[in-house]
């Protein structure tokens, strides 16, 4: 029943109610009966649809959960024994390891290039430092 239905029976139900003779008794109670049942039934209805909408929250929770979770491909896609599946796996660990070993000497190297560049630096910096001292003593001798 539409939202125009249920306002129109509420109408109905004002008129009859005017009207007090037996017939119209029964006419409101008819009435009143019909909009009850059809309030149940919407509350049930919308109870429904917030039971259907909370699943399917919680069904996409899941995917997202389910997508977030990095996969891991061994190899191509195949049938594989246990001890197949293992090597690929030791491959795949060794395979990250080197990766991580070639990642920290990459760190080492750009450590050891700043290192140089920092010991470069403090060398001029000495070198003008004994220059300026060269030049001052030499204005206190003339002096």
């Amino acid at each position: 029943m539409s939202a125009e239905a249920v306002a129109s029976l509420h109408n109905l139900i004002k008129q009859n109610a005017n009207v007090l003779d037996e017939t119209s008794k029964q006419r409101i109670q008819r009435h009143i009966q019909k909009l009850t049942n059809v309030t149940q039934l919407f509350f049930v209805e919308r109870a429904f649809l917030q039971e259907q909408n909370r699943f399917l929250i919680e069904v996409n929770n899941e995917v997202k959960a389910r997508r977030s979770i990095k996969l891991q491909n061994l190899e191509k896609t195949r049938v594989m024994s246990y001890e197949s599946l293992e090597k690929a796996r030791a491959k795949r660990a060794a395979k990250e390891v080197a990766k991580e070993v070639k990642k920290t000497e990459r760190e080492a190297k750009k450590t050891e290039k700043e290192a140089k560049k920092t010991a470069k630096e403090a060398e001029k910096v000495a070198s003008a430092t004994a220059e300026v001292e060269k030049v001052t003593a030499s204005k206190k001798n003339l002096g």
